[in-house]
C-alpha cells in the first residue's frame, strides 16, 4: 500500500492499520521460525517468508497463510499476497489481521472493489473494530465514493475527535473529495493534538502546500529539519516564490507595496536559481522558476526583461504555460509591439487551460492590443461580442434574481468606450450615460464618462463630474490622470503640476502616469513656428499680377515662444519676409516681432511690439489681443492693431498702412460643430474705413475609424468707404463658399499620426457694380505629427474666383512647421 499511496498520505496508513498486525502465534513451536518471525517484527522480512514459501500448498495450516499474508504485507509485497490469497486463502476462514492485510495489498494495487469487499468482511466480524472503518473508509475515498468515506471518518471522528489518527483519516477522505480547506482544518486539529509526531506535522505540512499557504508550510520545514525530503522543501520553496508572484499582481494600499513583494519574489528565485541550476535532478524546477520570475518581471515593469527571458526559453524549446503567456503578452504590449501582443493574448483566450477568471481581464487586454495596433474595427468589434457575453447578474442558488455581475458592467463599460476610438462619441456617450445611471456608485465608469466629454472638448463639464468623484475616492489613481488631462484643457497650469507630482511619485511606472508626465513635459517647452506660403496667379485684370497677393508671392514668419515662466507667461519673438509682384511693381515687408503671452483658466492675452520695414522706412506697431471662455461652447474674443499685420502687401508697396481690431464669437457644441461670426474694422491711412464680416461654419456628417467629413460654409461681406485705392478694394461684396473637407488617417502609431487632407468647395461672390460670379476651390494636404514634438503640414490649393469683374486663378502653397524642445 506504501507504495502505490501517494507517499504523502503513507504515515496514515501506518498510523490507522498498523493496530490490527499482531502476530497471532505460530502454531509450531520452532525456535528457528520463531526467530524469522522475531526478525519479521524488526524490519527482516526475507527469512520468514522463504520459510512459508517452501510450505507445501496442501499442507498450509490457517495460521500459517495468516502469517505468509502479514508478513508479505509488511514487506510491500502486495502481488504476492494477493496471490497468496486467491490460490489459497479465498475459501478460507481467516483471522481479521489477515483479511486487513490483503484487504491494504487489493487496495494498494487499486483494486477498490474486492478491497472494499474484504474490509466490510472483516467489519461484519469486529464492527466497532475502528481502524477497519479507517481503512474502508480512505478506500473508498481512493475508489471515487468520497462521500461515503467523509460521512464513515465523520462519525469515527466524531465517536473520538481526540484521536490524531481518525483526523488525518477525515481530513484525507475531504481532500480525495477536493474540499481542500476543510482538510487542512482536519488536519491542523490532528497537527494541535499531536504535533510532536513528524508524521503528523508532515501531514499537516503537505495539507498547507495543497491548500496553497506555501509560506506557513516553508517555515514548518524550517523548524523541524529532515521532516521532509530536500527535493520536496526546494520546491515549497519555489511555491513561496510563486505566491509572491502571484500577490504583487493584486491591488495593494499603494504601488511601492507591490513593488516590494515582487521585489522578494525576485530575490527569492535569484537564490534558488544560483543554488540549483548545476544539479541536474533540479532541471525541471528551475525551469518551472525561470518562467514564474518572467511574472515577478511583469510585476515590477521589466518588461523588456520578461521578453528577453521569454525568447530564451522558446528558443530552448521550453513550452510556455498559458499563465505565462498572459505575462509575455503584457510585457510586448508595454513595450509598444501591439501585434505581438494581439497573437499571444488570442493563443491565452484559445487555450484549452485558460483560467475562465481571467477571460475579461485577458480579452481587455486584446481589445487594447488591437487598438494599438491601429485595428480599431476589431477592436470594437470584440468590445461588443463581450458585452454580449456577459450575464447583468450572477445566478445563486437560493436568490431568485441573483447577484449584479461585476463583469457585466466591465464589459459594457469597455464596449462604450470603443464608440471613442471608433469615431462615435455620440454613440459612447449615450451608452455611458446609461450605465452610469445603472451604477452611479461605479468609480471606473464616471471616470470614463470625464475623459469622453474631454474628447467631445467640454472640459468644464469633465471638471464638474470629476469632483463629484473625488468626494468618494480622492486619490484614485484614474481620477487623478483625468483631472490632470482636464486641468491641462483649462489651462490650469498648478493644478497640472499638482496631480501629475503626485501620481508620478505613487505609480512612476504607470503607462498612463507616464503619458500625463510626457504630456506636462511638452507644455514645459519651448516652441518654434514657421510657416511659409507661396503662390502664382493667372488673369485678372493686372496683367496677370493678381489682384490682392501679387504673382510669384512668397512669406515666411518664424516664431519662437520660451518655456512658460511663472507657469502663466511665455515670452516670444520672431521676424518675417513677404514679397510680390504687383502691377505697381515688386513689395517687399520685413518685420520683426516681440511679446508676451499669459495662459490662464478661460483666458489668453498676448502684447507684442513690432518693427516693419517695406521700402519707405522703418515704423513700429503694436498689436494686443484676448480670447476668452465663457463655458465649454461659448468664447469670445478681440484684438487691437497699431500698423495691423493684416495691411495687405500691395497697400504697404504704397505706403499706405492700417489700423484695426477685430472681434468674435464662437459657439461649439461638440467636437464636430462650431460656428463662428468675427467683425474686423480697420482705417487705412489713405483715409479708407473698412469693415469686414466673416461668418464660418463646420458640421461633421460622417466619421469612421481614421476618417472625418465635414460640411463646411464661409459667408463673407466687406464695405469700404473709398475708392480708387492702388490696392484691391471694392466698395462692398459677399460671398458664399460651401465645401466638404475629409481627413483621411494614413498611418497611426501612438503618437505618429500620418493623414491627408481634400476639400472642394463651390459657390459664388458677388461685387457691388460688377455682379456675380462663381468661386472655385479645390485643396490637398497632408499633416504629420510625431512623439508630441513635432508637427508639420502642407496644403496645395488652387480658388478661381472674379475681382473687379476679371476672373482670376491662385495656386497656393502653404507648409507650417511646430517643434518643441
Amino acid at each position: 500500500m506504501l507504495r502505490t499511496f501517494h507517499p504523502h498520505f503513507r504515515p496514515i496508513v501506518r498510523m490507522a492499520l498498523c493496530s490490527q498486525l499482531l502476530w497471532p502465534g505460530f502454531a509450531l513451536a520452532d525456535t528457528a521460525y520463531d526467530n524469522a518471525v522475531r526478525q519479521a517484527r524488526a524490519g527482516n522480512y526475507a527469512p520468514a517468508l522463504t520459510t512459508l514459501r517452501q510450505v507445501p500448498g496442501g499442507r498450509v495450516t490457517t495460521a500459517q497463510l495468516s502469517d505468509h499474508l502479514q508478513i508479505a504485507s509488511w514487506a510491500g509485497l502486495d502481488a504476492e499476497v494477493v496471490e497468496v490469497y486467491e490460490a489459497q486463502g479465498a475459501g478460507r476462514s481467516l483471522p481479521v489481521q489477515a483479511l486487513t492485510a490483503t484487504a491494504r495489498a487489493y487496495r494498494n494495487l487499486q483494486r477498490w472493489d474486492a478491497a472494499i469487499a474484504l474490509y466490510q468482511k472483516a467489519l461484519a466480524r469486529e464492527p466497532s473494530n475502528a481502524d477497519l472503518q479507517l481503512g474502508l473508509a480512505m478506500t473508498q475515498a481512493d475508489s471515487g465514493k468520497p462521500a461515503e468515506a467523509v460521512s464513515r471518518a465523520r462519525a469515527l471522528v466524531a465517536a473520538r475527535p481526540d484521536d490524531p489518527a481518525r483526523r488525518l483519516a477525515l481530513g484525507y477522505a475531504l481532500t480525495r473529495s477536493g474540499a481542500t480547506y476543510d482538510a487542512l482544518f482536519e488536519y491542523d486539529q490532528a497537527f494541535v493534538r499531536a504535533g510532536k509526531s513528524p508524521e503528523i506535522a508532515r501531514e499537516y505540512l503537505f495539507a498547507l502546500q495543497r491548500a496553497r499557504l506555501p509560506e506557513p508550510a516553508l517555515r514548518l520545514a524550517q523548524q523541524r529539519p529532515g521532516l521532509i525530503d530536500p527535493g520536496v522543501q526546494r520546491r515549497l520553496e519555489g511555491d513561496v516564490a510563486a505566491e509572491r508572484v502571484r500577490l504583487a499582481e493584486l491591488a495593494t494600499r499603494s504601488e511601492k507595496e507591490r513593488y516590494l513583494i515582487a521585489d522578494r519574489a525576485l530575490v527569492d528565485y535569484d537564490q534558488l536559481l544560483a543554488t540549483w541550476t548545476p544539479v541536474s535532478q533540479a532541471h525541471d524546477d528551475v525551469l518551472r522558476w525561470r518562467i514564474d520570475r518572467m511574472g515577478a518581471l511583469k510585476a515590477r515593469t521589466r518588461t523588456a526583461e520578461v521578453i528577453a527571458e521569454y525568447q530564451k526559453l522558446t528558443a530552448e524549446g521550453v513550452v510556455i504555460p498559458t499563465y505565462a503567456r498572459r505575462w509575455v503578452a503584457s510585457a510586448y504590449l508595454d513595450r509598444r509591439q501591439p501585434e505581438v501582443a494581439v497573437d499571444l493574448y488570442r493563443q491565452v483566450l484559445a487555450a484549452p487551460d485558460a483560467d475562465v477568471g481571467d477571460r475579461l481581464e485577458d480579452s481587455t487586454a486584446l481589445y487594447y492590443a488591437l487598438l494599438e495596433s491601429d485595428q480599431p474595427l476589431e477592436a470594437r468589434k470584440l468590445a461588443d461580442s463581450l458585452a454580449l457575453s456577459q450575464k447583468p447578474r450572477v445566478e445563486l442558488k437560493g436568490l431568485p434574481v441573483g447577484n449584479p455581475n461585476d463583469e457585466w458592467i466591465d464589459a459594457q463599460q469597455l464596449a462604450a468606450q470603443a464608440g471613442t476610438y471608433g469615431a462615435d462619441l455620440p454613440g459612447a456617450e449615450q451608452r455611458l450615460a446609461t450605465l452610469v445611471g445603472q451604477a452611479p456608485g461605479n468609480l471606473g465608469l464616471r471616470v470614463a464618462q470625464a475623459d469622453l466629454y474631454l474628447a467631445r472638448d467640454w472640459p468644464r463639464r469633465a471638471e464638474n463630474l470629476l469632483k463629484e468623484v473625488e468626494s468618494a475616492a480622492p486619490r484614485d489613481i484614474g481620477l487623478e490622470v483625468a483631472q490632470g488631462h482636464t486641468a491641462q484643457d483649462l489651462q490650469e497650469w498648478r493644478q497640472l503640476d499638482a496631480l501629475t507630482d503626485d501620481v508620478v511619485a505613487r505609480f512612476p511606472e504607470n503607462r498612463q502616469v507616464q503619458r500625463l508626465q510626457r504630456q506636462r513635459e511638452v507644455h514645459d517647452m519651448a516652441e518654434l513656428r514657421v510657416s511659409t506660403y507661396g503662390g502664382k496667379s493667372y488673369g485678372g485684370g493686372s496683367g496677370g499680377a493678381g489682384a490682392v497677393s501679387g504673382s510669384r508671392d512668397f512669406g515666411i514668419e518664424t516664431l519662437l515662444y520660451s518655456p512658460p515662466i511663472d507657469e502663466d507667461w511665455r515670452l516670444f519673438g520672431g521676424a518675417g519676409y513677404a514679397t510680390g509682384d504687383f502691377q505697381e511693381g515688386t513689395g517687399r515687408h520685413r518685420w520683426q516681432r516681440l511679446g508676451v503671452e499669459r495662459r490662464t483658466r478661460d483666458m489668453t492675452l498676448e502684447a507684442e511690439v513690432s518693427n516693419h520695414s517695406y521700402g519707405h522706412g522703418d515704423k513700429q506697431g503694436a498689436r494686443l489681443a484676448l480670447a476668452r471662455d465663457i463655458d465649454d461652447h461659448w468664447q469670445y474674443g478681440a484684438s487691437l492693431d497699431y500698423l495691423s499685420a493684416n495691411t495687405p502687401l500691395r497697400a504697404l508697396n504704397s505706403d499706405i498702412t492700417a489700423n484695426g481690431g477685430s472681434g468674435f464669437i464662437r459657439w461649439r457644441a461638440n467636437e464636430s460643430r462650431e460656428w463662428k461670426l468675427a467683425l474686423s474694422p480697420s482705417h487705412f491711412s489713405d483715409g479708407n474705413n473698412r469693415l469686414e464680416a466673416l461668418l464660418t461654419g463646420r458640421e461633421g456628417v460622417y466619421s469612421a475609424p481614421g476618417l472625418q467629413v465635414d460640411l463646411g460654409l464661409e459667408v463673407g461681406s466687406s464695405r469700404n468707404s473709398k475708392e480708387d485705392t492702388p490696392y484691391f478694394n471694392p466698395k462692398s461684396d459677399f460671398s458664399v463658399l460651401p465645401t466638404v473637407s475629409v481627413n483621411h488617417v494614413l498611418y497611426h502609431r501612438y503618437e505618429t499620426v500620418w493623414s491627408q487632407q481634400f476639400q472642394a468647395g463651390a459657390g459664388t461672390y458677388s461685387q457691388r457694380d460688377y455682379g456675380t460670379g462663381a468661386v472655385g476651390l479645390l485643396s490637398y494636404g497632408q499633416r504629420v505629427m510625431w512623439n508630441d514634438v513635432f508637427e508639420a503640414g502642407a496644403v496645395l490649393s488652387w480658388l478661381n474666383r472674379p475681382y473687379d469683374g476679371d476672373r482670376e486663378s491662385d495656386l497656393r502653397l502653404l507648409i507650417d512647421l511646430t517643434y518643441r524642445f
